[in-house]
């Protein structure tokens, strides 16, 4: 189900997430150090103690993870991972990349997503195909941004196994690696909620809002990439000005269908936003 509104999310699912974020991490041992977050979660934690005045981030339905592969895993590696996922009460769900379970009635999903040149973008990815492994992952592109450029922060919540209070340490993709995922997302589905992330990152971004998320990103280790280079130069593109689809997303996500006021200035503000991270960061 397409969810393209903010009325569309609430905060007892996006706690559910974060209680399954804390659990996964805290169950797979090495991996959890190969493991980076992503999607619509990551904004809490990229943003930290939001501004006087700001609207908490909306939330998210599942979790998202970045996992890094490399070619000498072996067989018994995945099936480490696998039996660890099933050990926290997951199963394998469609798409393969996609592990669930049930608590209380609801949903708590985990995708996991790579970048690799072995299948096309946007296709689905098993490492170990044929040797009876079941592990896959989302080939997304500007994934391996975030294996190279993340931060740490402790997460404290409930696990889902009746374990208790739980603190865990999360690697989460820095400021740039996830605005790039997120407008290359935004490039290849169109949805709403992937301009309002990406947004409200930069605009409750500690300090100083966006022109601070720019500073910060021309510092990063992957700001030379060309990936990113072409990432930034779409950002602006579909930013330029508010009669453009980024904008548009983004006030759709927020306002109300016939608050033409409110659709208008959130059109403007995505636009600034944009304009000030692109030029701080060297990019405009």
């Amino acid at each position: 189900m397409e969810r393209g509104h903010r009325d569309d999310y609430d905060a007892a699912q996006t706690h559910l997430s974060e209680r399954a974020l804390v659990t996964l991490i805290g169950d797979l041992g090495p991996w959890s150090e190969r493991i980076v977050l992503a999607g619509g979660l990551a904004p809490r934690y990229i943003v930290g103690s939001l501004p006087m005045g700001a609207s908490p981030h909306a939330g998210t339905t599942d979790v998202d993870v970045v996992i890094g592969l490399a070619v000498e895993d072996s067989f018994e590696t995945y099936a480490t991972l696998q039996a660890n996922l099933k050990r926290s009460g997951f199963e394998l769900g469609r798409p393969s990349y996609q592990w669930s379970r049930q608590v209380d009635g609801a949903t708590v999903s985990v995708d996991f997503l790579c970048e690799t040149g072995h299948v096309p973008s946007g296709r689905i990815y098993s490492p170990k195909q044929g040797t009876g492994s079941q592990f896959s992952a989302f080939n997304a592109p500007g994934a391996n941004l975030a294996i190279q450029d993340f931060f740490e922060v402790d997460v404290e919540a409930n696990r889902l196994d009746d374990g208790g209070l739980s603190t865990v340490s999360v690697r989460v993709a820095s400021v740039l690696a996830y605005i790039v995922l997120k407008v290359l997302a935004f490039q290849d589905r169109h949805e709403n909620k992937d301009a309002y992330d990406l947004v409200y990152t930069l605009v409750n971004f500690p300090d100083d809002g966006p022109h601070t998320a720019g500073l910060v990103a021309a510092k990063s280790p992957v700001r030379q990439e060309p990936q990113v280079a072409d990432a930034l130069q779409l950002l602006g593109d579909r930013f330029s000005d508010v009669d453009h689809d980024g904008p548009s997303a983004y006030s759709n996500f927020l306002a109300d269908p016939d608050d033409a006021f409110r659709k208008s200035q959130y059109r403007n503000e995505a636009v600034a936003a944009v304009s000030q991270f692109l030029s701080a960061a060297g990019a405009k």
